[in-house]
């Protein structure tokens, strides 16, 4: 890892958050977005995986939130 930040620390951060932090522990960051079962459309992208493709650069998968449905 590039910094004190672990892949986990990403994990269900709304997308902006957690690119903020990728980019200030220097790592390159890409974004693949997926949508949920039923295509539901609301609420804030958040983290649901984080892939360390080579030292420094990641790759997170974002899913909206769907409202009433936290676990």
């Amino acid at each position: 890892m590039v910094s004190n930040i672990q892949i986990d620390d990403l994990l269900i951060l709304e997308l902006d958050a957690a690119i903020e932090l990728c980019r200030s522990a220097g790592w390159q960051v890409k974004v693949e977005v997926t949508l949920p079962p039923r295509g539901e459309l609301t609420g804030q992208y958040r983290v649901i995986r984080v892939r360390e493709l080579s030292v420094g650069n990641v790759i997170l998968t974002v899913a909206k939130e769907v409202s009433g449905k936290e676990v």
